[in-house]
């Protein structure tokens, strides 16, 4: 657990921010899908009802995490790629965002494909686009309800290219094994130069050095005035321990890593149990 700390009180909390895929949502077993239980939508949509914030703060772009917005009526600044961007929801505008150089994006395109594993890039303007179409690609518009472009990514990120000044986030989908492999493989080559995170145990996200869903949930608070001692935080996976650790009180879900709750103050249900609802319909009981 995370250094003992005073338990954050109900009336103080300002801001719910809330990982989407793995702490908020569930997953069908029929298709694969994500949804978001009947019962987390009015727990999240009963705090914005009283006029807290609810933040997203997801590794999903604008476009794949708005039905989830929209069903809880959440507005204002949020963090989307993994701290790669803050954008103004509904509105779209783009409030800060950091870009992942071509070079870089390059290389894990060429990597991926000597490697025979899925790679996706997302470029300015939410432009989801693939080196190939691949089982994996079917598998990740399922779950997110997005659909890419195959393109020649070589083309894209050279001089010249539409992405030559680079992209918001690379995401490659493999076994874990061979994601390790790769994450070596890129590290070794640039350092610190880029930014590496598992959102899930087949998902590795390659961003630009500094991009964190922390870093980006500051700046997401600052833009909406809330101080971090105002702020719950709800995760389960390695991409979101810089969020937790941004936050006033960190929650992990029940299905989190062990490296999740090693930093959480509390844990709550599983993600299947609709752990987010059970725990702020404890703390907010009035409204339950």
């Amino acid at each position: 657990m995370g250094t003992k700390k005073e338990r954050i009180g109900s009336r103080s909390i300002r801001a719910i921010v809330v990982d989407l895929d793995g702490t908020t949502l569930r997953s069908n077993p029929a298709d694969g899908s994500s949804y978001m239980s009947d019962r987390v939508a009015r727990a999240l949509s009963e705090r914005v009802a009283e006029g807290r914030a609810v933040i997203l703060c997801t590794g999903r772009s604008p476009d794949a995490a708005e039905p989830f917005r929209a069903a809880v009526g959440a507005e204002g600044p949020m963090v989307f790629y993994n701290g790669a961007a803050v954008v103004d929801a509904p509105s779209g505008r783009v409030l800060a965002s950091t870009l992942l150089s071509a070079e870089i994006a390059s290389f894990c395109a060429a990597l991926a494909a000597r490697r025979d594993a899925h790679f996706h890039a997302f470029l300015p303007g939410d432009s989801l686009v693939y080196g190939a179409r691949r089982p994996e690609t079917d598998i990740y518009e399922k779950r997110t309800g997005l659909r890419g472009e195959i393109a020649d990514l070589p083309s894209l990120f050279r001089d010249g290219g539409v992405a030559a000044s680079g992209c918001i986030k690379g995401m490659f989908i493999a076994e874990p094994a061979v994601l390790d492999s790769i994450h070596r493989e890129v590290a070794d080559r640039f350092g610190s130069l880029a930014y590496m995170a598992r959102s899930h145990a087949t998902y590795l996200e390659v961003m630009a050095t500094g991009v964190s869903k922390g870093n980006a949930l500051k700046v997401a608070l600052s833009l909406r005035g809330i101080g971090r001692e105002e702020t719950v935080a709800f995760g389960d996976a390695e991409n979101d321990i810089p969020m937790l650790q941004a936050a006033g009180w960190a929650v992990a879900v029940g299905n989190a890593g062990a490296a999740v709750k090693a930093v959480a103050d509390e844990i709550t249900l599983a993600a299947e149990e609709d752990g987010v609802a059970a725990y702020l319909e404890r703390i907010f009981p009035e409204t339950r």
